[in-house]
């Protein structure tokens, strides 16, 4: 259950698209910065929002519910596919089964153990090329 400020929160969160920054929150509430960050800190801890490391919050599931609305999809994004009956997916959660997925072919060569070795070993490589491969760069 959330208390009376976080329920202003979220509403203003909602009011914003699903989103909005900390200022903007502790403007509308009329409260200072830091205890929002506290209420904000409380609602992240309970799930009812995700906070970003920016100072973006955005409702997560839990507020969405507690607003009694659905999350908004973003624009142009559809459901993948019928939905999956509620039995199939009881029966997949019993399995401790994911989501079945398209699996996409791999066409892949096969390799013998001296090219592998070749492929993945240091030693041959100057110092400059190890700290290449190494950062990835």
């Amino acid at each position: 259950m959330a208390t009376r400020d976080e329920r202003s929160v979220l509403e203003i969160v909602d009011e914003e698209g699903g989103e909005a920054s900390e200022v903007k929150i502790a403007k509308c509430m009329g409260l200072r910065l830091d205890y929002v960050r506290t209420i904000l800190g409380s609602m992240g801890r309970r799930d009812f929002i995700d906070i970003f490391t920016s100072g973006k919050i955005k409702l997560a599931e839990k507020g969405w519910k507690v607003l009694g609305k659905t999350p908004r999809l973003p624009y142009g994004a559809m459901p993948s596919g019928p939905p999956e009956p509620p039995e199939e997916r009881y029966k997949r959660w019993l399995e401790g089964k994911a989501p079945p997925k398209p699996k996409e072919e791999k066409t892949s060569e096969k390799k013998d153990a001296a090219t592998i070795l070749r492929e993945t070993s240091w030693e041959n490589l100057s110092p400059r090329e190890r700290l290449m491969k190494w950062t990835g760069q």
